[in-house]
C-alpha cells in the first residue's frame, strides 16, 4: 500500500493493486466479491473496497480471455472485430492470439488486498503518464517503448501483460472500458509490475 501510496504523490491518479492468484482458499473472509461483468469496472469500485473476483464469472468476452477462462470463445471475438471494426479474419485472429491472457486460469484476482501485489493498475491523464515515463527513464536510464491495441485493454493488455513481460505497459482502452471502466476521453490506462513499481519509487 505505501508504494501505491508513493506513485501517487509523484505521479498522480489513483493506484490500484491487482494480485493473480492460485487460489482464493484463504481470502474469502472481508473481501467484497461483487458480480461484475468486465475486470475494467472494478478498477471504479476499487476505490473504497478490497475486492476478491472470481475470473470465470465474468461476462465480457475480452476479459474471460485475458484470464484464461475463454479460449472457447476466440472464434466469437474475432467475428466481432470483422463486424464491427472492419478487420480480416486473418488480421482479427492475429490481434487476439497475440493479446496477452493467462494459459491457466487463476483462482482469483484480488484488488487492494494486503499482500504484494502481480501489478499496479491506475488511470492516468497524459501529463501524469508524461511523469511516470520521466521517472522510468530516469531510474533505468532507458527509453520507454511499448506496442499499443486498441482491444481487451485493462484486462489483457495492462495487468496481464505487465505481468507476462514485467516491464511497464499503457493502454487507450477499448471501446468497452471507456464505456463501463470509467475511462474518460481523458486519461488511459498504465500498468507496473510491483517490483518495477519499487525501483522507480526509490
Amino acid at each position: 500500500m505505501e508504494t501505491m501510496r508513493t506513485l501517487e504523490k509523484m505521479i498522480g491518479g489513483r493506484w490500484h493493486g491487482v494480485s493473480i492468484l492460485s487460489s482464493n482458499a484463504k481470502y474469502k473472509e472481508g473481501f467484497l466479491s461483487p458480480h461484475v461483468d468486465r475486470f475494467c469496472e472494478v478498477i471504479e469500485m476499487a476505490c473504497v473496497h478490497k475486492i476478491l473476483l472470481d475470473p470465470s464469472q465474468f461476462t465480457c468476452p475480452g476479459a474471460r480471455y485475458a484470464f484464461g477462462c475463454g479460449t472457447d470463445l476466440k472464434e466469437k471475438m474475432i467475428q466481432k472485430l470483422v463486424d464491427q471494426k472492419g478487420y480480416s479474419s486473418a488480421y482479427a485472429e492475429k490481434l487476439i492470439e497475440e493479446t496477452p491472457h493467462c494459459h491457466i486460469k487463476p483462482g482469483a484476482i484480488g484488488i487492494n488486498m494486503r499482500n504484494e501485489p502481480s501489478v499496479l493498475v491506475a488511470r492516468l491523464q497524459p501529463e501524469q503518464v508524461m511523469r511516470l515515463i520521466q521517472v522510468y527513464q530516469r531510474k533505468l536510464e532507458k527509453s520507454f517503448q511499448t506496442e499499443i491495441s486498441s482491444v481487451i485493454s485493462a484486462c489483457g493488455n495492462v495487468t496481464v501483460k505487465a505481468v507476462q513481460i514485467q516491464d511497464m505497459v499503457i493502454s487507450f482502452g477499448c471501446d468497452d472500458s471507456r464505456e463501463f471502466g470509467s475511462l474518460s476521453r481523458h486519461s488511459l490506462f498504465a500498468g507496473l509490475p510491483y517490483s518495477l513499481a519499487e525501483k522507480l519509487i526509490q
